[in-house]
């Protein structure tokens, strides 16, 4: 029978997985969506590959952004959370 700091880990290591796969789904499948609105404007204008190219590089360098800043908070509050960092934040209590 698990115990409940099993099941906590087990849960958190899903959740994180999950988060895993929305953020590479993200990186991958909005440039290729942002790409073939891209295209289509060149079909439409004559103008190959240009739109095509810039949508794309312009999404996969904001979704890429936009990752990286997650994850710097996310480790940035992973610190802050850490027993000895609060430790440290917490003002020693003075004698009479």
């Amino acid at each position: 029978m698990p115990t409940a700091m099993t099941q906590n880990r087990q849960f958190h290591n899903r959740q994180s997985a999950g988060d895993a796969l929305s953020i590479a789904f993200e990186l991958v499948a909005t440039p290729a969506v942002f790409a073939f609105f891209g295209w289509l404007i060149d079909r439409a204008l004559g103008t190959q590959p240009i739109f095509t190219l810039v949508l794309c590089l312009l999404t996969a360098s904001y979704t890429s952004w936009k990752a990286m800043r997650a994850y710097s908070e996310r480790m940035e509050a992973y610190d802050r959370d850490l027993p000895s960092r609060r430790a440290e934040s917490q003002p020693e209590s003075a004698d009479g």
